[in-house]
């Protein structure tokens, strides 16, 4: 994702980037009317470690900056983390152009599969009962190849059939498995779905369809999920869609004011100045997809919305990151087992299905280890007591190098 899963422009993404870091400077650390401190960067803590990737997998590193320098590429084409989260039984992140990071057995382990991700685009990291499921397409401006699936067949219809559009990660297997294609979408060949929305019904996407100079968009609902929650087996039968208009489209898109999010994300910002205003993608453990959260006076026209910030909420607690590292988390998150308070065990339910008790109570602030400029974070997940967080180095719509940290929550409980 860039850095959501919705229809954003890479021009806008990188402008909110350079937007959210130039407001965060300026307000969000200030102490304002809340007399806050500036948050504890953990460099010294030691409690890190770097890693950067390569086509063939992720090596460590002692310094972002000393990875080796590599070709920028518009980001939809580069290697990056491009999606990252949880459910109850998987955690991993999704990488563009190499496989799943798969962090669930408490280290991280890369499955790659380069038939599937060479020469496409992997984006929209959906957690199912089945498991984790994203999705593929191409950006024909910039990548006009073909991703080995095409002209294998007699007919057109059958090349269409062999155009993965939603794959599903295996855990057990470890195998990345096409559960539904352009064909059972009855798309053309030259059809791209760019975005998916996911919703608890009908999902809603983006097509692009181009023939030689002419560009054209359609928008659609279909239903992907059975009754259970789970991707059936498609086969050769086709996906009914309906066709809907741009601005049911973009209103789709349009976030949830963050006063009524979940109670346990609220509370992350109950300290943070009223000035500093931001989206936030908010992952919750459990959920199909993440949720994109307002907390503007004045929200932007439908459409455009750009995540500045990701959001991790889960039974044990919460926490968000922004691109510049800083790091809001609830103290239950940094503690560890034995150390949590089993007082008040009974916990209160709120609409959103996350208990909120009182070991969840209590927020503290800090910040990732400082990256050079023109480098930022990206989404994340948390893994026991393991933040892993993406990072990349980004210049406008362009990525060069990327990789990932993480970073033991423990350790820094016991020193923060």
């Amino acid at each position: 994702m860039k850095p959501i899963t919705h229809s954003f422009s890479a021009n806008r993404r990188c402008l909110a980037i350079i937007l959210i870091l130039t407001i965060m400077s300026l307000l969000f650390f200030s102490c304002g009317k809340t007399n806050q401190a500036k948050p504890q960067e953990i460099t010294k803590l030691k409690a890190h470690q770097w890693y950067y990737f390569t086509h063939r997998g992720f090596y460590p590193v002692v310094l972002p900056q000393e990875a080796p320098e590599v070709a920028e590429k518009p980001w939809t084409e580069a290697v990056r983390i491009s999606a990252a989260g949880n459910n109850t039984s998987d955690n991993c992140a999704l990488v563009n152009r190499l496989g799943i990071l798969d962090f669930t057995s408490g280290r991280p382990e890369l499955f790659r599969d380069v038939m599937l991700f060479d020469n496409v685009t992997a984006d929209t990291l959906i957690f199912t009962k089945g498991g984790p499921v994203f999705h593929l397409y191409q950006n024909t401006h910039f990548n006009q190849q073909s991703n080995g699936y095409l002209s294998t067949s007699t007919t057109e219809v059958e090349d269409s059939f062999n155009r993965p559009l939603l794959v599903r990660y295996d855990r057990t297997q470890k195998l990345c498995t096409p559960v539904l294609s352009y064909g059972n979408m009855n798309l053309p060949l030259e059809a791209q779905l760019t975005s998916i929305i996911p919703q608890e019904e009908a999902w809603i996407g983006a097509v692009k369809i181009q023939k030689k100079d002419v560009v054209n968009f359609k928008y659609i609902t279909f239903e992907a999920l059975d009754k259970d929650g789970s991707i059936p087996d498609a086969s050769k039968r086709i996906i009914p869609t309906t066709d809907i208009d741009a601005d049911t489209f973009r209103q789709a898109q349009r976030p949830i004011a963050l006063k009524d999010a979940p109670l346990l994300l609220k509370q992350l910002f109950a300290q943070v100045p009223d000035s500093f205003e931001f989206y936030i993608s908010c992952r919750e453990e459990g959920k199909l997809a993440p949720v994109l959260y307002d907390n503007t006076k004045n929200q932007s026209p439908a459409g455009g919305y750009i995540a500045q910030g990701w959001g991790y909420l889960s039974p044990a607690g919460a926490s968000a990151l922004f691109p510049d590292g800083t790091v809001y988390i609830t103290k239950s998150l940094l503690m560890e087992p034995k150390d949590k308070t089993t007082e008040g065990e009974a916990s209160q339910q709120q609409n959103t299905g996350v208990p909120v008790s009182p070991s969840t109570n209590g927020v503290i602030a800090f910040r990732l280890p400082k990256l050079p400029e023109g480098f930022s974070y990206g989404e994340f997940t948390i893994q026991g007591h393991t933040l892993y967080a993406g990072w990349e180095e980004t210049d406008f719509y362009k990525t060069a190098r990327s990789g990932f940290i993480s970073v033991d929550l423990s350790a820094i409980g016991k020193q923060l």
